[in-house]
């Protein structure tokens, strides 16, 4: 394939008068998503603090100030905890701020009521007493009852937590027989070779060598990865905390294929190494020569072509590839869409139920948990 900004080729699997077109990084914008584009979390922190202050109260624009020196995932937390607290205020019909001890504690109860982690229950609290503090409303969140009501909590312990499942590394061959279970290589082997299935190849094959959390894996770029003589490779790991100066991560000649397949259609050389890519289908269609003047209808308007005439098009896929990293939701639904697919495929011998219960359990974490399996099943 060539790459001349855009690069077209025909697919061998496919009718030869399919074209593909693969837009490098920049070339083309992507869509944008159903959901629409990214939440303003500051904004959406105004409003809800505002809602719950009411209307004679309008100190809540104090609290972007408070917020700039927080990451995006802290504010984005606060946003969760706020808006769980003003959705119970709405069903008690509250006034959400200032909240009284004795309404915090019910808060709690309600929170337990509904499930909630104590992790999630303590730092619900600990946002909206944060908040209280910001716009000068007291700290009830800080009482004694609150305090003895959080530890009660945590006392009763969790509630019973659905853990992530493993996507353990299986066997090379896939076909005979199937697994019983969803591994790497039935979900490598669903993976195709168009831009998007090279992409999930590499991602879910360096995801499970790595062992990285999703944040760090997301972070990779090629400059990273270090090819050495043999075609294995060593990833220096993007830096998270205090990351120790020269540590490297192995990386085995089959997945530094994958990455190397991947940035190569996609043509990355630089930036994150995993991206978005917008796919669009066109259908062929057939040409039509022009009509005379004179059949045409009465209120026949101008469009393509001249009196009527259609140019003939052929089929065409055209993929755009994206800028930015995926997010770790993105690589949820892929690792969820790869396990189904290497089911539907007969790679799994998983169906109905228990293969929706298969998928359910995966998570962006499954791939890290999997290789800790792998690793402590080889040490025993």
């Amino acid at each position: 394939m060539t790459q001349t900004g855009a690069s077209e080729t025909a697919r061998d699997d496919l009718s030869q008068a399919e074209i593909v077109t693969v837009h490098p990084p920049g070339e083309q914008a992507l869509p944008r998503r159903r959901s629409g584009s990214g939440v303003d979390l500051p904004g959406k922190l105004d409003a809800l603090v505002a809602d719950l202050l009411g209307p004679a109260n309008h100190a809540s624009g104090r609290l972007r100030e408070a917020l700039e020196p927080r990451s995006a995932t802290g504010i984005k937390a606060l946003a969760n905890d706020l808006e769980d607290y003003a959705a119970y205020c709405r069903r008690g019909r509250l006034t959400g701020l200032p909240a009284s001890e004795d309404r915090l504690v019910r808060f709690i109860e309600d929170c337990e009521a509904r499930g909630l982690k104590p992790a999630t229950i303590a730092r619900r609290m600990a946002s909206l007493t944060l908040v209280h503090r910001v716009l000068g409303l007291g700290s009830e969140g800080q009482g004694e009852r609150v305090k003895n009501a959080l530890r009660a909590v945590r006392r009763r312990g969790p509630p019973a937590q659905r853990r992530a499942g493993a996507i353990r590394a299986g066997v090379q061959d896939v076909r005979s027989p199937p697994t019983k279970a969803i591994t790497l290589q039935a979900m490598l082997a669903a993976c195709d070779p168009d831009p998007p299935g090279l992409r999930d190849a590499a991602l879910l094959s360096l995801g499970y060598e790595s062992g990285l959390p999703v944040s760090q894996l997301l972070a990779v770029e090629l400059a990273r990865i270090v090819e050495q003589d043999d075609g294995s490779a060593h990833l220096l790991p993007p830096a998270r905390g205090e990351a120790a100066e020269g540590e490297t991560i192995a990386v085995s000649s089959q997945t530094v294929r994958r990455l190397t397949a991947w940035a190569d259609m996609a043509d990355i050389r630089h930036g994150p190494l995993f991206r978005r890519v917008a796919v669009r289908r066109l259908k062929a269609r057939s040409g039509a020569a022009p009509v005379p003047l004179r059949e045409l209808a009465w209120n026949h308007r101008t469009g393509e072509g001249q009196l009527g005439a259609k140019a003939a098009r052929s089929a065409r896929i055209e993929y755009a590839i994206g800028e930015h990293a995926l997010t770790p939701a993105a690589v949820r639904l892929i690792v969820k869409r790869r396990a189904r697919q290497a089911a539907e495929r007969g790679f799994v011998d998983l169906q109905g139920r228990a293969l929706d219960a298969a998928i359910a359990a995966l998570s962006a974490n499954s791939l890290r948990r999997g290789l800790v399996q792998d690793a402590l099943s080889d040490d025993g």
